[in-house]
């Protein structure tokens, strides 16, 4: 049987080892601070600062919450 597909792509939070830069704001993420690495691909690789993440979270929860509440009430089966 089939595994059900991944919704939410590969991604973790990581410490950086050296100055990175937020994709989306371009704003700095010095080293040693906390940061969203969102993988797109096998080389693809993106940060977001801590800010932009915890925007991009809400927005995933309430688009998934959202998917949940259009497919009704569980009917057992």
């Amino acid at each position: 049987m089939p595994r059900p597909k991944q919704m939410v792509k590969r991604a973790s939070v990581e410490v950086a080892a050296r100055l990175r830069k937020c994709k989306f704001s371009g704003a700095a993420i010095p080293k040693g601070t906390a940061c969203l690495v969102v993988y797109d691909g096998p080389r693809d690789r993106f940060c977001y600062s801590r800010s932009v993440a915890l925007e991009m979270i809400a927005l995933g929860r309430d688009r998934l919450s959202e998917l949940e509440r259009e497919l009704g009430p569980d009917d057992g089966g």
